[in-house]
This record gives C-alpha cells, structure tokens and sequence, in this order.
C-alpha cells in the first residue's frame, strides 16, 4: 500500500531535499506553494474521490493563507478532521508550539529540518495512519463479507467463502472450520489451504485440543506457540505429516450455544497479533449466523425431500388400499355368494335333494371355501412382505424350485402342463420362503395364461454386472404392450373372463423383488408367449 504525503511549504529548496528524502523511502510526495493551493487540492481530491494524503508537512508562514488558519480548516472539516499533520517552523517559543499543538497540529520540527529526525517523525505517524487505513479496509470487507455469507442460503459455499476470506485477509497457510455434532465430538466440515483435502472430514472427541477447548469455554485462543501448549493436540498434525505453529481458534456462536470453531494456521509474515485475533472475532459472529441460517435451510429441504416421498408413499398405500378394499368387495363377494346360495338351498330343501346333487352342492361350498382360504392368505402374505424384515442368503434354487413345482402339483396334472427345468441353477442372495412364492406366481400364470396343454420352461442367466436373471417362458399367445405395462399395477387380472383369479400374484412378486432389493421384468410378443423374469444379486 504506497503511502502519500503532501508537503505545503513555499520554499522550493527546501521541497526539493524533503522529496529526495521521502522519495528514496519509497513514499508518493506532492507539493503545494502556499496555504489557500493546498486546501484548494484536499478539497478537490475529495470531491472526486481521487486518492488523499496520509500525511501533511505543512509550513507555518505561507503566503495567502498562513499554516495555522489552513490547520484549524482542516480540523473543523470532518473530510479532514483525522488527517495527520507535522508542522514545519523555525518558531522555538512555547507559545508558538502551543498554539499549533491546540489548533490540532499531531507533531512539530524545528527548522533547518534533520533527516533522521523527519523520517522518524514520519514513520510514527504514517504507521499510525496505515494501521487505520488497513483497520477501516479489513471493516469494509467484513461488512462485505457478511453481505455476501447472509446472501447465500447453500452451506458448501458459505464455508468455503469463510476460510477464503480469513486465509486472504489475515495471510495464513490454512484455514478450517470444525462443526460440532449431535454427540459433541468435533467434525472438521471445510477446510482450505494446503491441508484441505486430508484434514475434512477428520473428527475430535468433544473438548480436545485446542478447538475443544475454545469451543467448551466459549473463549477464543491466540497460540504463538503450538507445539508446547499444553492444549494442542499433535495428533492430527502427525497424521497429516503437517506441522502447526501458530495458530488463532475463535468459537462460533448462535444465540449463545457453540456450533463448532473458525480456525486460522500458521500465519505466514510473522506471529498472530491481537488485531488479528480481534479481527476473526468479528467475522466469526457473522460467519456463525451464516452457517446457522445455511444449515437450517439445508435441514428444511431434505425435510421436504422426506416429506415429498411420504407423500408419494401415503398416495400409493392409499392406491393400494383401494385396491384392496376393491379385491375384499369383489373377489371375496364371489365365494361367499356361493357359499351362502349352496348353503341356504342346502337348508331349505336338504330332504328333496339326490345324493348327487347334495354332493355337488357341498362340493362347490368346499371350493368356494378353498378359494377364499387361498385369497386371504395371499392378501396376508402381501401386506406382511412390506413389515418383515429378512436376512438374505445363499439360497439352493434347485430346491426352492422343486418346493414351488410340488405345491402346484394339482394345477401341472389337471392342465397337463410340461414343465423344463435346467439341470442346474447358479447361487443367488435372496430369502427362501418369499422367492419360492415368487416361483410358485410365475409357474402358475404361466399354466393358466400359456399354451393348451402349456409348456413352461425355466432357466437362469449369470449377468456381467453382479445380478443373476431368473426367468419362466411360456407358450402362450403373449402380451400386447398395454397390457404388459399393467403387469405389476396391484390387483391387476389380465383376462378375467378365461382365468379365474384375483390378481395378486404378480403384485406380491414386485414387493418380494423390492424387498429383496432387486427387480421384475417381462418380455412378450404377440403369438410368441411371454418370459417373466426376476434378478437377485450373484453370490
């Protein structure tokens, strides 16, 4: 940052040898001839903004307007009421310094003017002024910077804005913010620097080295030397191959709780000062409220998220639901109508019946029974699939296959159905009970919408990417693309005048697959039969 000074003084020679002399220490000198050019000069620069003087060597008796009435303007002016100024005199009596020194004069040098003593004089004063001007600068940008973190609602970029604006304006190696978790235990969330990529997602127990420390007590802490502070943990740095110095922590608070810490490491031009301990504690306020407000957003959208898949869960339950109540309504009204039909014809003229009519007549209540048995007990298995929770294995296909054929034992002769099975099945993860149901629901549409007689064949297929395909093919006339797009709708019968049957079956397949984390599928063409299929993970 160059450093201007304004010399007011009317005699040339000595300007000229007080430029030489702050030129050759790198300051940016101007002069002005007498008072009234001088105050004409700050106004203007003022007006247009143009860069100002840090400091102003000004002379006593210039012509136009004298020195001490261009000071007391200049104090009476808020545009120039801090501006440091040295006044140049050959006046030695008391009464002079006084005055000068009331009118607002910071420093006095005698005439014919000494080097040494000029350039000390100017560097106390133009430090002073500098220490302001960085001071009102780091004040502008923390202004800027809780604009810029208060605008943005998306964590990720507010801590990554944080540490690039301490890293930046305090010049250090890294930089770091560690979040405190549900448990205590201290999460580093961001980092920046040369330890970024090692250092996230490193975590802390709840009050360790100096982050837990500050965080528990709430208390910043300045650390000129880490390696022998006795709350400095070396852990991390030995892990990390990183060496700490120095190092500034400053607690992040919301409403008085601590949410986690702003950490600033080895700090590059020499130690931490107080400044810059007092200058992270104004950032961390803003920064914490930053996080605050990010994390609460972040927060509300994944609960929306949640909510939004609630929503679509309630509506398909509630489909679902529907469904049911229909199948309750319609599928189970048949049997029971027919039970109470046979029945009440049973009571009324059981005396007049034929021993084969009375047969027939208990015959179809005992299939009509049957049949509201099988309903119920394929309703229970479709609602308990969702609830119970299973443990996949390694399942003996051959034998959860063998399990299916032999409960539709009945079905396979009454049909005289020709079944194919492999010689031998590849392993696969899954649950035996529910893919024997699984089995059971495709073998059977398979009889009961295939070929006359039908032919079922399965088989397996081993799949590049870990899954392995399980498959049932019928001899049937196939499905329309409509109609295989309603397959797995729940309750869904596909041909309700040739089949009897109450559409379960291939809805308790896809819950099964779902369950079992993998997937259903279905390949047809007309007058080419269908193949249904299920994948499970390859052991």
């Amino acid at each position: 940052m160059d450093a201007r000074i304004l010399i007011v003084d009317d005699s040339v020679s000595l300007v000229d040898t007080l430029i030489d002399i702050l030129s050759d220490q790198g300051y940016d000198v101007e002069a002005c001839g007498d008072g009234e050019s001088a105050w004409d000069r700050l106004v203007t620069g003022a007006e247009r903004k143009s860069p100002m003087p840090d400091l102003l060597l000004l002379d006593l008796n210039l012509p136009r307007m004298d020195g001490l009435t261009l000071l007391r303007r200049l104090r009476a002016d808020e545009r120039f009421a801090l501006l440091p100024v040295i006044i140049l005199t050959v006046e030695t009596d008391a009464a002079t310094r006084l005055a000068v020194l009331e009118a607002g004069a910071n420093d006095y040098i005698l005439k014919p003017i000494q080097a040494v003593e000029l350039l000390a004089r100017v560097r106390v004063l133009m430090g002073w002024k500098l220490a302001e001007r960085i001071e009102q600068r780091r004040m502008e940008q923390l202004i800027e910077a809780g604009r810029i973190l208060l605008s943005t609602l998306d964590l990720d970029s507010v801590l990554e804005r944080v540490m690039e604006i301490a890293m930046v304006e305090l010049g250090v190696e890294d930089t770091a913010i560690w979040l405190r978790e549900p448990d205590g235990t201290l999460t580093c969330r961001a980092a920046f620097g040369r330890a970024a990529s090692l250092l996230v997602g490193t975590q802390m127990e709840p009050g360790a080295g100096v982050a837990g420390w500050v965080l528990e007590q709430k208390q910043s802490a300045l650390v000129a030397d880490a390696q022998t502070d006795p709350r400095f943990n070396p852990t991390i740095d030995r892990r990390l191959g990183f060496h700490t110095r120095d190092l500034v922590t400053v607690p992040l608070l919301v409403r008085g709780m601590g949410t986690g810490v702003l950490q600033a490491v080895n700090k590059k031009d020499g130690g931490f000062s107080p400044v810059d301990l007092a200058w992270m504690e104004v950032l961390a306020p803003l920064a914490a409220a930053a996080i605050a407000s990010a994390r609460l957003f972040q927060e509300l959208q994944q609960r929306t998220v949640q909510l939004q898949k609630q929503t679509v869960q309630l509506q398909a339950h509630n489909e679902e639901l529907d469904a049911f109540a229909h199948t309750v309504a319609h599928d189970l009204k048949s049997p029971v109508t027919s039970i109470y039909g046979y029945a009440t014809m049973l009571e009324e003229t059981y005396t007049e019946l034929s021993e084969d009519v009375l047969y027939e007549s208990v015959h179809r209540i005992v299939r009509g029974a049957d049949k509201m048995h099988r309903i119920i007990d394929e309703l229970l298995l479709l609602a308990g699939v969702r609830k119970q929770e299973v443990k996949a294995a390694a399942l003996d296909m051959g034998s959860v296959v063998a399990e299916a054929v032999q409960r539709l034992t009945d079905v396979i002769e009454q049909s005289q159905a020709e079944v194919v099975l492999p010689d031998a099945w590849p392993v696969a993860l899954g649950y035996g009970p529910w893919i024997e149901e699984v089995w059971t629901n495709y073998i059977s549409n398979s009889i009961k919408y295939g070929g006359r007689p039908p032919r079922v064949e399965l088989g397996a297929v081993a799949q590049p990417d870990g899954w392995t395909r399980f498959w049932v093919r019928d001899n049937g006339p196939g499905l329309t693309a409509e109609a295989q797009a309603r397959l797995f709708v729940p309750f869904t019968k596909l041909d309700q005048v040739r089949v009897e049957g109450h559409g379960l079956g291939l809805s308790i397949v896809q819950r099964i697959l779902e369950k079992l984390g993998g997937k259903v599928g279905v390949e047809s063409e007309i007058g080419q039969g269908c193949v249904f299929s299920f994948f499970l993970p390859t052991l």
